[in-house]
C-alpha cells in the first residue's frame, strides 16, 4: 500500500501535468466565425410603421470625437424608407440599424458633395449589389461652380470608370450587374427659382440653391400627401430663399454648427441660432429640428435654445443619431 506522500506526489503529478504541458504548447485562437450565417435583428421602434416620420441618421458636422455619424436623414411613409437625404460617414452603418431597406428607396438627394455629406455614397453603392433592387434609383445634386465640380463630374471621378472607385461604376450602366441603375441630375444653386423635378406616387421633391459661402449647395423639401419637411442643409440663407422652400412645413431640420456670437467667414456659411429661429418662424413650422452639431455648438444647447426661443415659440430639438420623429 502506498504511504499518503507517496499519493499526494502522484495526484500533485497528475493534475498539474496538463498544465505544464500546456505552457509549452502555442496558443490556440477562439473562432470568430460564426457556425451560423449573421442573424440581423431589424428593430422599427423610433419609427413607426404607419404614418410619415423623419429619422436622423447623422446628427453630426463631422468630427471624430462625438460619438456620431456625419450628416444623413431619412424620409419614411408607412414603414418604408423613401428619401434619403444626404450620405456622410457612418450613415450607411445607421441606416441598417434603422431597419431601412434600400430596396424601397424612391430617391437619394444631396445638399453638397463635401464629405461631410456625401462620403458613405459608395459604401451604400457597394452594400446595394447584394440588395435585391431591381428599379433605376434617381439621385440628385448640386451643380458646380469655378471652385467645385458639379455633381454629374463628380460622380464621375468618384465611381466613373477612371474614377477613385472605378469597380462601382457599373452601377450607372443599363446593364448593370447590381440589377438597377443610378440616375444622376444635377440642378443649379444660382438661381431664385425652385426646382420641382421629382413626383412618385403621394411624394414631391423640391429644392432650392442656397448660400453656403462660394461652395454650391441645396436646401431640400419632401412633401408627402402635402405634409412638408424642410432639410435646409448648410446655409447661411442670405438670400432667404430657404424660407419660400420651407413654408408651411410641419418639420424644420436645419443645420446649426456655429454659435450665435460667431464672427468671419463662418458666418458666410452658417446661420446662428437666431437666425434659424426667424426661419422657423418665418416658414411656420411645427417643430425645429438642430442637426449637423459640431463642437463649436455642443454643450451651448441653452444659449442657442434662448436665441431661437427670442423669434421661434414652436418645438426645438436637438437632434441625436437615429432620433425619429413624426409629422
Amino acid at each position: 500500500m502506498r504511504s499518503p506522500a507517496v499519493l499526494a506526489t502522484f495526484l500533485l503529478l497528475l493534475f498539474a501535468w496538463p498544465a505544464a504541458v500546456a505552457q509549452q504548447l502555442p496558443p490556440t485562437l477562439e473562432r470568430s466565425v460564426p457556425e451560423r450565417p449573421l442573424e440581423i435583428t431589424v428593430d422599427r421602434r423610433l419609427c413607426g410603421r404607419e404614418g410619415i416620420y423623419v429619422q436622423v441618421l447623422g446628427a453630426s458636422a463631422g468630427e471624430l470625437d462625438d460619438g456620431q455619424a456625419s450628416t444623413g436623414y431619412l424620409v419614411w411613409v408607412d414603414g418604408r424608407a423613401r428619401i434619403l437625404v444626404d450620405a456622410g460617414p457612418g450613415t450607411a452603418l445607421r441606416f441598417e440599424e434603422s431597419g431601412a431597406d434600400f430596396r424601397d428607396l424612391y430617391a437619394m438627394v444631396f445638399t453638397q458633395t463635401h464629405p461631410q455629406h456625401t462620403a458613405d455614397l459608395p459604401a451604400f453603392v457597394m452594400g446595394s449589389i447584394w440588395a435585391g433592387r431591381s428599379e433605376d434609383l434617381p439621385i440628385f445634386g448640386p451643380a458646380g461652380n469655378d471652385r467645385e465640380p458639379g455633381f454629374e463630374d463628380w460622380l464621375e471621378l468618384i465611381m466613373g470608370p477612371t474614377g477613385a472607385y472605378r469597380n462601382l461604376a457599373d452601377v450607372f450602366s443599363s446593364l448593370s450587374q447590381a440589377g438597377y441603375r443610378i440616375q444622376p441630375t444635377e440642378i443649379d444653386t444660382t438661381g431664385r427659382a425652385t426646382w420641382t423635378g421629382f413626383r412618385r406616387d403621394r411624394i414631391r421633391l423640391s429644392s432650392v440653391g442656397t448660400d453656403h459661402g462660394n461652395q454650391p449647395a441645396l436646401a431640400w423639401r419632401v412633401d408627402v400627401d402635402g405634409i412638408g419637411i424642410t432639410f435646409t442643409g448648410s446655409t447661411a440663407n442670405r438670400r432667404q430663399l430657404v424660407n419660400d422652400l420651407a413654408a408651411g412645413s410641419v418639420i424644420l431640420v436645419a443645420h446649426h454648427a456655429i454659435p450665435e456670437n460667431t464672427r468671419g467667414f463662418r458666418r458666410e456659411q452658417f446661420m446662428t441660432p437666431s437666425q434659424i429661429g426667424r426661419l422657423a418662424a418665418d416658414a411656420g413650422v411645427n417643430r425645429l429640428v438642430l442637426s449637423h452639431r459640431s463642437a463649436r455648438t455642443r454643450g451651448r444647447e441653452t444659449q442657442s435654445r434662448d436665441e431661437i426661443r427670442n423669434h421661434f415659440r414652436g418645438s426645438v430639438v436637438f437632434a441625436s443619431d437615429l432620433n425619429c420623429w413624426r409629422t
